[in-house]
């Protein structure tokens, strides 16, 4: 055994002594930076030490990172000329992604979830020039840092190296929202209205679940981010902490060299307090490069309002000319919901751009935007912004999910012009199924191929897609990042060299497992909109048990349960040690994960058929029988905690966790209590054994 340990000592010594030699002749050079190399150029130089010295032909080479000011469309490339790698762009980020690219074209896969290293690289001798013009100028995504599977749940390191993964995909703008009291703290009046209200200010409690506290190792009775909890309970502490933690990931992020957004909502504000908070936030966030203000979602759950009172809207914010303009005025009606407070957060949102556009020294570009789900009511906005505001970007969210979005914005976005001053923001997942597995590649294909026929010599300026879980949307970011840099990407193709890069040789299973997902996905969004939304509010009083259609249910189940099935059978294909085995792995946990939770659905179902007396009064027979239809469905939700929990591989996944803990779960226990007469904090037992066909086993224990 001695003689063995000394060996494998001599062994890494010698591994070790190669790997230093071959960095140590790979020579690093800058041109055209003004100042020592930035902080995404220190990643740059650690990863090229890092992956380079793995790869044939790299030693021994001049590694010269040229940053060119002439290139202003966010070009960039290498060239290999005698014994030198010249990466190029026309800014710090460009020129880093000149590198990944390099490193891309040599075999590495970088994915929101990190790097996949190839068995055989290729040999950098072998290499071609290559250049990027990338379709899209600012690409990358919005977070709403609004839910506990999100990176408003992750310490700070962690959310950096979420960043860095960005940087590495080659994306190069990110969008942070802030919805009321989370983010920024602005005066109102005399009084200080305060951030670090998270998740909405739900508090997502691991105190009675044993499982929890066993599986989230960084909180102790609370989920959030882990240094915010020792002082979660003081309301003043809480808000300096989120202003210093978002304020750490902004400045890490322009540091990259990222175009950074940051987005409020003014809401039913005045023009004057529009204004103070946009102050508030220019001050508390110096490094950004723009600032958006967003009208809140309009979804047709707003407030009811007549003809005259949109009218009188229009009015009091608007120029008559625009006021009485046919496509503005076109969705007014007598009666209806949510239209008067979209104009009117929209007339409160171009006064307050106007007067911030009159202060020289205010700073950040700004920006308005539509959040807005009823198309006749959004074109109706967005004509409205158009016109007060012809030069200013307009940011549409026009949509749930890249599905619906598609659809949208081929409605609304009819004119090359209009293109050029649109930022779109599309979807990589849907919060409404934020429990399930998702793909979203399909609608974002036809987002831009929409934008192709509008602008086919040109660049779109951006789009940003909203995402909360990262190791589950690993597939659909990756589809974004190449889209957005190549244009329209027939998805069947873009399926194909995914496969190819991971070393999944049955293609065209994989190809199916997608479409299977993304025809869950699609049915999903369409019929059971919301089945797995995360907000906690959504489930206070219960949640949409009752009313989810069953038969929609089931099919949605099918489709999860067929791709399962497929995957099951390509998993046993894949060679355990490859990159493939990990992604398939994780993606056949998360398959499974949705087929056990609509069955917890379909259980759940048969609550619609307990009976009331006359009086509203629940039968002591029924109330058996709500208590036995409860407890097999919280048992499959028991079920599916367990699955996720064996693949948790980051933050996001425990988020995950806990929320169906707090939402889904506790919604089930309301209607045990209302209907059965159970207390919320009783285990649930069932007589019945619950049967359901067997499932596939993705992974090994």
């Amino acid at each position: 055994m001695k003689t063995n340990s000394k060996t494998l000592q001599v062994l890494l010594w010698i591994v070790c002594s190669l790997f230093m030699t071959g960095c140590r002749n790979m020579k690093v050079k800058y041109e055209g930076f003004s100042s020592s190399p930035s902080a995404s150029m220190r990643l740059v130089e650690s990863d090229l030490r890092k992956y380079m010295a793995e790869v044939t032909g790299a030693a021994n080479r001049d590694y010269l990172f040229c940053l060119d000011q002439t290139i202003t469309d966010g070009s960039f490339g290498f060239q290999l000329k005698d014994n030198q790698v010249r990466m190029f762009g026309g800014d710090e980020i460009g020129v880093t992604h000149a590198f990944y690219t390099l490193l891309e074209e040599l075999g590495y896969t970088f994915d929101v979830t990190g790097v996949s290293v190839p068995a055989v690289k290729k040999d950098l001798s072998l290499l071609t020039d290559k250049s990027i013009t990338p379709k899209v100028r600012w690409r990358g995504i919005r977070q709403h840092v609004n839910f506990p599977m999100d990176i408003s749940s992750y310490s700070i390191d962690d959310a950096k190296e979420y960043i860095n993964s960005l940087l590495r995909m080659r994306f190069n703008k990110i969008a942070f929202h802030s919805y009321p009291g989370q983010w920024y703290e602005t005066q109102v009046g005399d009084s200080l209205a305060l951030a670090g209200n998270f998740f909405y200010g739900d508090t997502h409690f691991m105190y009675d679940s044993e499982f929890l506290k066993k599986h989230i190792s960084t909180n102790d009775s609370v989920f959030c981010i882990p240094e915010a909890e020792p002082i979660f309970t003081d309301p003043g502490k809480r808000s300096r902490f989120a202003v210093a933690w978002m304020q750490e990931l902004v400045n890490y992020a322009a540091d990259l060299g990222f175009y950074v957004q940051m987005s409020f909502e003014p809401r039913l504000a005045s023009v004057e307090q529009a204004v103070q908070t946009a102050e508030d936030i220019r001050k508390t966030y110096p490094r950004i490069n723009a600032l958006e203000m967003i009208t809140e979602e309009t979804g047709g759950w707003g407030p009811r309002c007549t003809a005259e009172e949109v009218k009188n809207t229009l009015k009091t914010y608007f120029p008559n000319e625009i006021a009485n303009d046919s496509i503005v005025c076109a969705p007014i009606q007598p009666q209806q919901t949510d239209l008067n407070a979209l104009y009117t957060q929209v007339g409160i949102i171009t006064q307050a751009i106007g007067q911030l556009q009159a202060k020289e020294a205010f700073g950040p570009e700004l920006k308005l935007g539509i959040y807005s789900t009823i198309t006749r009511y959004t074109n109706g906005a967005y004509r409205l912004a158009r016109l007060t505001l012809p030069e200013t970007p307009i940011c549409l969210m026009a949509s749930h999910g890249s599905g619906g979005t598609a659809t949208a914005v081929a409605d609304l976005i009819r004119t090359a012009d209009d293109m050029r001053h649109t930022e779109i923001y599309s979807w990589i997942e849907f919060d409404g199924l934020m429990y399930l597995y998702q793909n979203s590649i399909d609608g974002n294909a036809r987002l831009m191929q929409h934008i192709g026929k509008l602008l086919p010599e040109e660049q779109q300026g951006s789009i940003l897609y909203n995402h909360w879980r990262t190791a589950e949307n690993r597939t659909s970011a990756r589809y974004a990042m190449t889209s957005t840099l190549e244009g329209e990407t027939i998805p069947d193709v873009f399926y194909e060299q995914y496969a190819g890069r991971l070393a999944i040789k049955d293609v065209e299973k994989y190809k199916k497992i997608l479409a299977l997902l993304q025809q869950a996905n699609d049915h999903s969004r369409t019929y059971l909109g919301n089945i797995g939304f995360c907000w906690m509010g959504a489930w206070r009083s219960g949640g949409s048990f009752p009313w989810m259609n069953k038969e929609h249910v089931q099919t949605a189940r099918t489709y999860y349960f067929e791709a399962g099935q497929l995957l099951a059978e390509l998993i046993a294909q894949v060679d355990k040690t490859s990159p493939a085995y990990d992604y398939l792995a994780f993606m056949g946990n998360r398959v499974l994960c949705s087929v056990i939770y609509m069955d917890a659905f379909l259980e759940a179902a048969e609550i619609r058929t307990i009976r009331k007396e006359a009086d509203g009064c629940v039968s002591e027979s029924e109330k058996l029988r709500a208590q036995e239809i409860c407890n097999r469905a919280l048992l499959l939700f028991d079920q599916y905690m367990e699955t996720h929990a064996q693949m948790m591989p980051d933050r996001g996944c425990e988020g995950t966790l806990v929320s169906i803990w707090n939402a889904p779960i506790r919604g089930l226990k309301v209607y045990r209590s209302q209907l059965g007469g159970v207390a919320p904090e009783e285990l649930p037992h069932s007589d019945t054994p619950v049967d359901a066909p067997p499932l596939p086993i993705f992974y090994n224990d």
